[in-house]
C-alpha cells in the first residue's frame, strides 16, 4: 500500500513540474487553460488508478521516473501466503505454549514440593478469536522436587492427545492404575490461568 502511495506522489510532482516548466515555455497566456485542462485530466486518472489499485480492480500505476518496479511473477501467491500466514501462527502457538508452561513450571517449583514433569496444553487455535493462544485445558504431571545435588530432568511440552483404551482382556484394561491428583494445586494453577478449576488436571507422575 504504502509503495502504491509513494508511486502517487512522485507522479504527481512529475506532472506539476511539466506542468509548470510549459507554462513558462509557451508564449502567451491563451494556452494555459489547457495545459491545466490536459494536466489536471492527467492527475484524475492518476488518483483513480491508484485507488483501483489498492482496492484490487486495476493494475497498480507505474511511476513516470525514478526506480521501476521488478516485474511480476506468474502463478497463483495465495497459497503461499497461507503456508506462511499458518507458519507464524504455529509458531506463535508454540511461543504461548512454553510461555504457559513455564510459568506453570515456575508456580509448582514454588510450592517447594513438586516439579513439573510433563505438560500437555490445549490453546485457543482460532486466529479470529479475541483469545487466540489463551489456555483452554492444561494437564500437568509433576514429579518429587529433585535434591540440589541431582540435576532437574526437562519438561515435555506437548498438545493435550486423546489415548485410546487399552484392549479387552488386558491387565491394563482390568485394572487401569488410578493416578494421584493433586486437587489444591490444581485450583491453584487455575486461578493463576483464569480457566475453571475442571480444566486444569495435576497428576503425581510415579
Amino acid at each position: 500500500m504504502l509503495a502504491v502511495v509513494g508511486d502517487l506522489v512522485r507522479n504527481l510532482v512529475v506532472i506539476i513540474f511539466l506542468n509548470a516548466l510549459l507554462e513558462m515555455l509557451l508564449p502567451g497566456g491563451e494556452y494555459r487553460r489547457y495545459i491545466r485542462l490536459v494536466t489536471g485530466l492527467i492527475v484524475v486518472l492518476m488518483v483513480v488508478g491508484t485507488i483501483g489499485a489498492l482496492l484490487g480492480k486495476a493494475p497498480r500505476l507505474e511511476p513516470v521516473m525514478g526506480e521501476q518496479e521488478p516485474p511480476a511473477v506468474f502463478g497463483d501467491s495465495s497459497g503461499q501466503a497461507e503456508d506462511v500466514e499458518a507458519i507464524y501462527r504455529q509458531q506463535v502457538l508454540r511461543q504461548c505454549r512454553e510461555r504457559v508452561a513455564k510459568l506453570m513450571e515456575d508456580e509448582i517449583a514454588a510450592t517447594g514440593k513438586w516439579e513439573l514433569a510433563e505438560a500437555a496444553i490445549v490453546l485457543d487455535e482460532e486466529s479470529e478469536s479475541d483469545n487466540f493462544g489463551a489456555p483452554e485445558q492444561v494437564d500437568l504431571r509433576v514429579r518429587a522436587a529433585a535434591a540440589e545435588d541431582r540435576p532437574v530432568k526437562p519438561v515435555n511440552i506437548s498438545p493435550v492427545k486423546m489415548e485410546g483404551a487399552g484392549k479387552e482382556g488386558s491387565p491394563e484394561a482390568a485394572a487401569p492404575a488410578e493416578p494421584v491428583r493433586l486437587k489444591a494445586l490444581e485450583q491453584s494453577l487455575a486461578s493463576l490461568l483464569g480457566l475453571d478449576p475442571d480444566r486444569v488436571t495435576v497428576h503425581v507422575d510415579r
